[in-house]
């Protein structure tokens, strides 16, 4: 598939893509784009009743199923500790060898100033690591230098303060909300995916796209990029 084609997201948790992109992925799934999902952790420690060596696997396996339902044809599990507060450079070399192996031409990962610090480190892990990743460094990683013409970042828990794209998501909410409601594990201590339902159509209204909506921090992108992906 021509690398136009290809997008990649990672998330911190196996609910965070489909909370922040989920919408915007099932548009672009059925435009014929290949989509994979990169987890960096199991989300292991998001229950007080289920222990953390069953909760993973659980979540995991709810996340396969969630990314079927939007259209992503691949999910891979870094299985980092959850609770992040860093990363090593060891972390880093991940994310570069991911980037090189899959050349994408459209990547999502959690906006710069996201509340949690596991998100925010996440995002400055990913982005470092495209940076180095672009040039002829690295060589560990194997490859060659690749960089995605498309990144942009996803609110979770932060509404974004400044949004440099928004899209109109009306006609695949009702699949962002199936995909959430595979998160079972989650969805049934705290009902979320009414609560992204809500929040898709207050950003509908105030970024005037028509319906309900996603937005996004736009980090690299022409304004002719976005158009031609995203219209």
């Amino acid at each position: 598939m021509e690398t136009g084609k290809r997008v990649l997201a990672f998330g911190t948790h196996p609910d965070d893509i489909e909370i922040g992109c989920g919408g915007t992925e099932a548009l672009l799934a059925a435009k014929g784009y290949e989509i994979t999902h990169v987890i960096l952790t199991s989300g292991e420690a998001g229950s007080d009743k289920t222990p953390p060596w069953e909760l993973g696997p659980i979540r995991e396996k709810e996340a396969i199923e969630a990314a079927k339902v939007i259209g992503a044809g691949n999910v891979e599990f870094l299985r980092y500790p959850d609770g992040l507060t860093g990363f090593t450079r060891e972390m880093k070399v991940d994310i570069i060898r991911i980037v090189r192996r899959l050349k994408p031409h459209t990547l999502f990962i959690h906006e710069r100033n996201e509340s949690s610090l596991g998100h925010q480190v996440a995002s400055e892990l990913v982005l470092e690591a495209v940076q180095a990743g672009s040039g002829p460094w690295f060589q560990e990683a194997g490859g060659g230098p690749w960089s995605p013409e498309i990144i942009l970042g996803y609110e979770v828990w932060h509404p974004l303060g400044d949004c440099g794209l928004a899209v109109d998501i009306s006609a695949t909410l009702e699949t962002k909300i199936k995909a959430l409601a595979c998160h079972r594990s989650q969805t049934a201590a705290v009902r979320y995916d009414e609560a992204v339902r809500g929040f898709a159509r207050w950003r509908g209204v105030m970024s005037l796209s028509g319906g309900d909506a996603e937005v996004f921090e736009v980090i690299k992108a022409s304004q002719n990029l976005l158009f031609g992906s995203f219209r």
